[in-house]
């Protein structure tokens, strides 16, 4: 099923949410509203706007329209996206994202990080307008799992004997928590009970977790012409990812240090892909493409089981559908 089929229902909120998306973006500077335009027409998927919307009608139960703060709560999580992305290429070098050239590689580091900010102060300011101490509590955490994420990112980065706990930490701060925190002011946005927003941190949580582990394999089993990324990419970046993990725990020790050799080699200097095509064979070879999936499966399962308290909805049956396409993605 497609994503503009799995968003039918929420269709009406995704146009109003737009026009919210672009009015919070509005300046009075030339520089800014260009590279704001270049933004806007190399958008992702919105996933966590979509999300937003999605669990703050799972919690309305009278049917009625969507108030302009459920649709700002959309854009504000949109916005912080956009500012982790964008620092995100600075800190890691990268030209492309989502196989266009990066606003780095355009407007070069310094105008990225700046624009970055201005994204992340933008977000801050437009929360002011949900006047919910408890929404602010969740960006605020947020924003904070989410630099402790990158900082523990480089501080373990070509730690190839990293533990899964830790690898686990990793990506709950880095994707998992922004995740949790587009469901969480779903339901914040409409409903007052704690409960409604315990269900919807874990769902987004695990959903979080598995997209990740997702993101983990297609390195390994994606198309360059889908996925916008070369094959191995996160091989090159010396990234540390769950089939890689895996795979190293459960070969002989001098077949494993023999891969973290190749790993460590400067990657992208090389011409062609034949170490890239040895690790991953490595990889698939001593069960990591496996055990990665049958870790997923599970962490979709967790978050399948924070819906089912809820009553059956064409919005909860959305969910359920967002969650077997983000984690069956090819991109």
């Amino acid at each position: 099923m497609s994503l503009k089929e799995i968003c039918a229902p929420i269709q009406k909120d995704l146009e109003r949410y737009e026009v919210e998306f672009k009015n919070l973006l509005k300046s009075n500077v030339f520089l800014i509203d260009k590279v704001i335009q270049y933004i806007i027409a190399n958008k992702g998927k919105r996933l966590r706007p979509i999300l937003v919307i999605l669990t703050s009608r799972l919690h309305l139960t009278n049917g009625a329209d969507l108030e302009s703060r459920n649709l700002k709560a959309a854009a504000i999580m949109e916005l912080l996206h956009t500012a982790t992305l964008v620092h995100d290429d600075v800190v890691d070098g990268s030209n492309q994202r989502r196989g266009v050239p990066s606003v780095n590689s355009i407007w070069k580091n310094k105008v990225s990080v700046l624009m970055g900010d201005y994204l992340f102060s933008k977000s801050l300011l437009a929360m002011l307008s949900l006047k919910s101490m408890h929404a602010y509590e969740i960006i605020s955490e947020t924003a904070e799992r989410m630099a402790k994420g990158e900082l523990l990112g480089v501080e373990r980065s070509k730690d190839f004997w990293m533990e899964e706990e830790v690898y686990f930490r990793l990506i709950g701060d880095k994707t998992a928590s922004l995740l949790a925190a587009a469901c969480q002011l779903g339901a914040v946005s409409v409903s007052e009970n704690p409960e409604d927003w315990q269900s919807m941190k874990e769902f987004g949580e695990n959903l979080g977790i598995a997209f990740q582990i997702r993101d983990d394999l297609l390195d390994i089993l994606g198309k360059e012409k889908k996925t916008g990324k070369p094959l191995g990419n996160d091989i090159r970046d010396n990234k540390v990812t769950l089939p890689l993990i895996h795979a190293l725990r459960q070969a002989p020790k001098g077949e494993a240090r023999r891969i973290i050799r190749l790993l460590k080699r400067n990657a992208k200097k090389r011409t062609n892909r034949t170490d890239i095509k040895d690790i991953i064979s490595f990889v698939e070879t001593h069960g990591g493409i496996e055990y990665a999936m049958e870790t997923a499966n599970n962490y979709i399962e967790q978050a399948r089981n924070s819906l089912a308290r809820y009553p059956d909805t064409a919005y909860k049956k959305s969910l359920n559908e967002l969650v077997t396409f983000i984690t069956t993605r090819e991109s």
